[in-house]
């Protein structure tokens, strides 16, 4: 199972947005509001099916009990709404005890409702079937998810921007990059070290780049550590057009069996008032694929 600390999401806010990406493999029909049920920022209504809505209460918290006066509330004031509830779903960060599972059975049969917990070991379960869910909300944190940034023989043992190019990285450990001071399309210059965990050598031969999640920005008139790398290689995302985007390695990476290399990806046409993911992925061959952790970038 993938190890994942939910509460590394850090805010209720985005708690919320990972469950609702979720929600959306499962109820096709998901749209998150504006405006909860109780008022709060906790309580977003997904799917309305013809037997009735589904209604998802997300809690941020690792202390269930003292929420519990809370998620009453919460019931009693998506009861008096009046609209007709086929299941009510609360998502939580961590496994609830016993003794709030007991509480809550008993408070969901007094008012009628038919209610389930996605807990975390439940939510879990759900990113592993979902990798771009897990890209999406959890890159912050990909040095500690090493293992699921890793193929048969290569895996990723550090990726980083590379400071001479004209792109902006506010924490290091965060792979969220800005364009600076309104360059437009500048290229995107990435520091990757590969291992190859294998006694034989693998070569890379290609390279993938996928933009997604993209959205328009309204905007104005644009106005070394651990050896050195040896190679960069070039790859076009054609203005920050949604897809995926190949170019061949010439000549081919060669990384030595049970040892590191270290080269550089440059991302170019990056184009400009835009926002979205970005996933890099390395081909080694047309048999093994590595895909390095998604980016989030700000033209």
């Amino acid at each position: 199972m993938l190890n994942l600390d939910l509460m590394l999401l850090g805010d209720p806010k985005r708690f919320q947005q990972m469950c609702y990406r979720l929600a959306r493999y499962e109820f096709s029909r998901t749209v998150a509001l504006s405006e909860s049920w109780d008022g709060g920022a906790d309580v977003a209504v997904f799917a309305s099916r013809n037997t009735g809505d589904v209604v998802l209460q997300c809690k941020f918290t690792k202390d269930l009990i003292a929420a519990k006066s809370k998620i009453a509330a919460s019931l009693d004031t998506l009861l008096k709404n009046g609209r007709s509830t086929a299941q009510w779903i609360l998502c939580v960060p961590v496994n609830p005890s016993m003794v709030f599972m007991n509480w809550l059975r008993t408070e969901l049969e007094k008012r009628g409702v038919n209610g389930h917990v996605w807990t975390r070991s439940e939510l879990i379960a759900r990113l592993e079937e979902h990798p771009d869910v897990v890209d999406a909300f959890f890159y912050p944190a990909f040095f500690e998810l090493a293992s699921h940034f890793r193929s048969e023989h290569l895996e990723l043992f550090k990726l980083s921007l590379d400071p001479a190019c004209k792109w902006a990285q506010a924490d290091e450990k965060v792979l969220y990059f800005s364009a600076r001071d309104n360059v437009s399309s500048p290229d995107l210059l990435i520091d990757v070290i590969v291992r190859n965990k294998g006694t034989l050598s693998t070569a890379i031969t290609s390279i993938e780049a996928e933009v997604f999640d993209w959205h328009h920005k309204m905007h104005g008139l644009p106005g070394e550590g651990l050896l050195f790398p040896q190679v960069t290689y070039a790859v076009s995302i054609r203005r920050g057009k949604v897809g995926v985007h190949s170019s061949k390695c010439e000549p081919p990476l060669v990384v030595k069996g049970e040892d590191l290399e270290r080269f550089k990806i440059r991302v170019t046409d990056t184009g400009y008032a835009w926002n979205g993911g970005l996933r890099l992925s390395l081909l080694a061959g047309t048999a093994e694929r590595l895909q390095l952790p998604a980016m989030r970038i700000f033209t």
